[in-house]
């Protein structure tokens, strides 16, 4: 005769009865439900530690973005007021190849004055 255990009581309180090969299916079915359940969670953990992984590196990758464009921006902003600087000075580069602007540079600047020529100083009023 095979051993009997009591495992737990049905709807009516009566004590259930299984004989050993149906509780050594029982625990061959736990055993798979937590080997499955494992395994899930294996999955699941990998998985979650993919994407973790892919999502740092996709945040990384947005800042560096963002700090090479800002990275441009000044560059342009530099090279818009190097283009403003360059042109002023090759304005007047050619002014200084007139002679009559010249002589009017000089004439200002250094009170340089022609033959015969005064030169008088008019003060120019601050508030115009």
């Amino acid at each position: 005769m095979s051993k009997l255990k009591v495992v737990r009581q049905n709807e009516y309180g009566a004590p259930r009865r299984f004989d050993e090969e149906q509780q050594l299916r029982l625990r061959q079915k736990k055993i798979e439900k937590r080997k499955h359940h494992n395994r899930r969670i294996r999955i699941m953990a990998f998985f979650a530690i993919v994407f973790l992984i892919l999502g740092i590196q996709i945040s990384i990758k947005v800042v560096q973005n963002n700090q090479i464009n800002e990275q441009v921006v000044a560059s342009k902003k530099t090279l818009n007021k190097l283009k403003e600087e360059k042109q002023k000075l090759n304005t007047k580069y050619a002014d200084l190849k007139d002679p009559d602007y010249v002589a009017k540079l000089i004439r200002y600047k250094f009170y340089y004055s022609r033959p015969n020529e005064k030169i008088y100083n008019v003060p120019e009023e601050k508030g115009k």
